[in-house]
């Protein structure tokens, strides 16, 4: 992100000047002053890089005008003008994908939504992202030259280094492409393609429920059921890129799923059989009096179950039994301080987090157990968008000699882009 920002004559190096605006920015306001004071930096250092920052159109003098007494010396403060760049966030779903853009801030600008056929190309799909892209840039009086970054979450498997989709249950035909190949080439910046569950570890990590919490899990209920999980502020990757695909883990016993989830459970073989968005809805559809033709949603489901309706009840009830054992299991392998709850059922139904708290701690009388605070996601079904632009933004919200998100694809980066990745 940063060589495209100075490649575009926007920016000259880290890390100084990108020190000043991280300082800008948490601040919301402060003098010159103030920041040779908190980055020990030299006044006149100081004064000749924001001066470059202004031109450049990262900061500005807000006009106002601070002192510290009567004699004291006059003070202006800067600010950080967040749109000096954007980014884009795609969220590549089964049949369909948000494009987002989002300022440097992460908030964001214009975004736009389309459907796709599920046996259409990845050629295809990402050239109507591009598209989108183009579109999204036009309808926000935006300069392509202020686009710095693409970050996509597709599900499946994916060779970060590469950007290449390795495995995906439901996109087979794209195994053993690069997706960022066709936009890197279009737009001369670097894309970063990433697990769609990842992407959302660490938007929730960046800008979210998860934010200045180091240790955490992420797990997801949707189309399927993933986990990203955060290590020390890293993201875990995994020999072979495959760490959270708990979704994949086989049903043991199946007497005693039989026993303790009737309505859920119909013989499935994996864990993400049973915990998937689909399968919410077909259980209440099935067992709920007088409804086997009315459509059902994760979120009908969840207000019924506001509203007393037993049968929605135990479905959720189901769910948040099996979500605890899962829960449970990571807390004695990763021992997270966080685990976070997302997907449809978590936005609609929040006291699932509550529930999966009050479940870990009765179950589990230990330290780690008792540690461990259950919250739901942030961002909901939007947190695909936002956690790929955090693919790029990551590093402009870390210390970049913290940042090893993004090392292999930073070293690997396509040639096509003619733009180093870093």
């Amino acid at each position: 992100m940063w060589n495209v920002i100075h490649q575009r004559g926007l920016l000259t190096q880290e890390p100084n000047e990108v020190r000043i605006i991280r300082l800008v920015r948490d601040r919301g306001a402060i003098s010159r002053t103030e920041i040779a004071r908190a980055t020990n930096l030299h006044k006149a250092t100081v004064t000749d890089l924001v001066s470059k920052l202004i031109r450049s159109g990262f900061l500005e003098d807000t006009g106002e005008v601070v002192t510290r007494n009567r004699v004291g010396r006059k003070r202006i403060l800067l600010r950080f003008l967040p749109l000096a760049g954007v980014v884009a966030g795609v969220d590549i779903r089964m049949t369909h994908v948000t494009v987002a853009l989002f300022d440097l801030n992460a908030s964001v600008v214009l975004q736009e939504s389309f459907d796709y056929a599920r046996d259409d190309s990845a050629q295809t799909v990402l050239t109507r992202v591009g598209g989108t892209i183009v579109s999204l840039l036009k309808a926000a009086n935006l300069p392509q030259a202020k686009l710095v970054g693409i970050g996509i979450g597709v599900q499946g498997i994916v060779d970060c280094s590469t950007n290449t989709l390795v495995l995906s249950y439901n996109k087979k035909s794209w195994q053993g492409e690069s997706l960022g190949a066709v936009l890197e080439q279009q737009f001369k910046v670097p894309v970063y393609v990433e697990n769609d569950v990842k992407t959302m570890a660490i938007g929730e990590y960046l800008f979210g429920a998860a934010k200045g919490v180091s240790d955490f899990v992420h797990i997801w209920v949707g189309e399927g059921l993933g986990a990203g999980i955060m290590i020390n502020g890293q993201l875990l990757h995994g020999v072979t890129s495959s760490a959270g695909e708990i979704g994949f883990n086989v049903v043991d016993l199946p007497s005693l799923y039989k026993e303790r989830f009737p309505l859920t459970y119909r013989d499935q073989e994996m864990i993400g059989d049973i915990l998937n968005d689909a399968n919410l809805s077909e259980s209440y559809r099935r067992h709920a009096p007088h409804r086997p033709d009315q459509d059902v949603s994760v979120s009908s489901v969840a207000q019924r179950a506001r509203l007393g309706d037993p049968v929605a009840q135990q479905v959720i009830e189901e769910f948040t039994t099996l979500l605890g054992m899962l829960c449970i299991t990571m807390v004695n392998t990763v021992n997270p301080e966080l685990i976070v709850i997302g997907g449809k059922l978590a936005q609609d139904f929040p006291a699932i987090a509550e529930m999966l708290q009050l479940r870990i701690h009765r179950d589990v009388l230990t330290p780690p157990a008792e540690a461990v605070r259950v919250r739901p996601a942030s961002y909901g079904e939007f947190g695909g968008a936002h956690g790929a632009a955090g693919l790029v933004l990551y590093e402009f919200f870390e210390p970049i000699q913290s940042v090893s998100v993004r090392s292999a694809r930073r070293q690997h980066a396509s040639k096509a882009s003619g733009v180093d990745a870093a």
